[in-house]
């Protein structure tokens, strides 16, 4: 085991833009919108369906970085269901040999201290209210798995306890998009009622280039507590 570092997380609070403008999405058109895996700006807005179209028109891109990218999210959920994953955790840390946000190896959160700026993130969610939950402050944090793939058990644990004594303030919006990067906490919180939900989330990085090929998914998986029935 490595011996334990301190993280700051959070470096930059999510950024909340105001609600979308246009008519509320439909159960219906939602469950009729394709499932993408990153595509390019262009190649979403041309296959997306309306939905996506009319959102990605008001995502607050910055537009300063080599490629952009678009994944969507089509899922029915039902109470206690988590549209992604339950755990705290932080979206493109470099991982394996190459230190790539895509990668399949354990992630490496030390390399990405000295690895500068990374993917700028924009996320939204649409139609029942299951947002993404975001930590809304700065806050270190020492960890000891921070080069395994024991990283965000961890991470969950440490921060879900100063979120439950106070320490951590959180925000959650839906029909809003939410700007925020490499170093922003953050979790999928459980549906409480029955319903179809979208998120779109659109990447802007020098890394992750656009899918010109197999970018429409047939499925999305949605995480389910072990005691569910019904």
């Amino acid at each position: 085991m490595s011996s334990p570092r301190t993280f700051t997380f959070t470096q930059k609070r999510p950024v909340v833009s105001a609600t979308v403008v246009g008519e509320p999405a439909t159960a219906e058109a939602i469950e009729a919108t394709p499932v993408l895996r990153r595509p390019s700006l262009e190649t979403a807005v041309q296959f997306g369906g309306p939905v996506v179209r009319r959102l990605l028109e008001q995502v607050p891109l910055r537009g300063d970085r080599s490629y952009v990218t678009v994944d969507t999210k089509v899922t029915l959920l039902m109470p206690g269901w988590y549209p992604a994953i339950p755990g705290w955790h932080t979206d493109g840390v470099p991982r394996g040999a190459d230190l790539r946000p895509d990668g399949k190896g354990a992630p490496r959160l030390d390399e990405q201290v000295d690895m500068g700026e990374g993917p700028r993130y924009h996320v939204i969610s649409v139609g029942l209210d299951s947002p993404t939950e975001f930590i809304d402050q700065t806050f270190d944090l020492e960890m000891e798995h921070y080069d395994s793939t024991q990283l965000y058990a961890e991470l969950t644990r440490k921060v879900e306890t100063l979120v439950q004594n106070g320490d951590l303030s959180t925000v959650a919006v839906s029909d809003r998009w939410v700007s925020w990067d490499w170093w922003n906490v953050h979790r999928a919180i459980p549906a409480t009622a029955t319903g179809w939900r979208l998120l779109i989330r659109v990447t802007e990085s020098d890394q992750l280039k656009p899918r010109t090929a197999d970018f429409i998914r047939a499925q999305s998986q949605v995480y389910v507590p072990v005691e569910f029935g019904w």
